[in-house]
């Protein structure tokens, strides 16, 4: 599998015609080797809630001399290139950068999609509990880059769970995601053509 990288933002909220990102974080990986990473506060030029200052530890403080949105998104966008991006939940990081101007024609792969279907039975589906799950060590904040190297352990965890699928079961679940607008077809169907040898049963 060729390199992908993991991305995660911090905003002011969840409305995305009212609240804006307040930091982004990124891990360009391959497999589980990390090739780089990169992160950035950003200026909101708004108040920060108190509840996100609380989530988060990001404070208004933090943020007062930090670069806006528009002075780092082209940064962002060098750093990414053409490569999958991947994230949980992805589709509400992606809403607001590419409302930037950002990413808007990389491939998305949501960690959350693949986990509801290579992990039917977990108890709960947010990335922290993912992550208990699939025993993977939780970073003590809640910040873009801590998040975006949890989301890229938890990927890699679930495409070893793909692996060790029957291919013909592998094969049903990409052949029925073809059709569909679904994020967590692309890597599953990477993981069928690394397998593409192996017989497929009836």
């Amino acid at each position: 599998m060729s390199s992908i990288v993991a991305v995660d933002i911090e905003t002011t909220g969840l409305n995305l015609d009212e609240d804006v990102i307040i930091e982004i974080g990124a891990v360009k990986f391959n497999g589980r080797r990390v090739e780089d990473d990169w992160s950035t506060l950003v200026n909101p030029r708004q108040s920060i809630p108190n509840f996100i200052s609380q989530l988060t530890g990001i404070t208004n403080n933090m943020v007062r001399n930090a670069p806006i949105l528009s002075e780092v998104i082209a940064d962002l966008i060098g750093f990414v290139g053409d490569v999958p991006v991947v994230g949980h939940n992805i589709s509400f990081d992606l809403s607001f950068l590419r409302r930037a101007g950002a990413l808007k024609t990389n491939i998305d792969i949501d960690t959350y999609e693949m986990a509801a279907v290579l992990m039917p039975t977990a108890s709960r589906y947010n990335l922290s509990a993912l992550a208990q799950q699939l025993g993977i060590l939780l970073p003590a904040t809640h910040r873009a880059l801590d998040d975006a190297r949890v989301t890229h352990r938890v990927f890699i965890e679930l495409i070893e769970k793909a692996q060790q699928l029957p291919i013909n079961l592998l094969a049903e679940i990409v052949r029925m995601g073809m059709p569909l607008d679904w994020q967590a077809n692309w890597p599953l169907q990477q993981v069928l053509r690394g397998r593409a040898k192996e017989p497929v049963q009836a």
